[in-house]
């Protein structure tokens, strides 16, 4: 099954859409600080924001994990149970 990332990336309209106006940019995805969660479990970033904010999928496997949201000032939370429902808030609610 072809990833939604790569599929997302493949089409520079899609891509700068998702950029302007919902502010989700794919090559943004290392953070400013160390993120780490307290179970040890693998974070990694994918996509980040204007204001510093990254994603990043939580533990093992593909674009189906939990994806936490982190932001620039420190705080961090759970935002969607994979990539497709992270998509559908951020174009729903931007």
């Amino acid at each position: 099954m072809r990833s939604l990332l790569t599929a997302i990336a493949e089409h520079p309209e899609a891509a700068e859409f998702l950029r302007w106006p919902c502010d989700f940019e794919l090559d943004r995805s290392d953070h400013v600080e160390e993120v780490h969660l307290a179970s040890g479990a693998k974070l990694e970033g994918f996509a980040g924001d204007g204001s510093g904010g990254t994603f990043f999928f939580c533990g093992e496997g593909g674009e189906e994990r939990p994806v936490l949201y982190a932001d620039s000032e420190g705080s961090a939370g759970l935002v969607a149970i994979g990539l497709q429902e992270l998509l559908h808030l951020v174009l729903v609610v931007p």
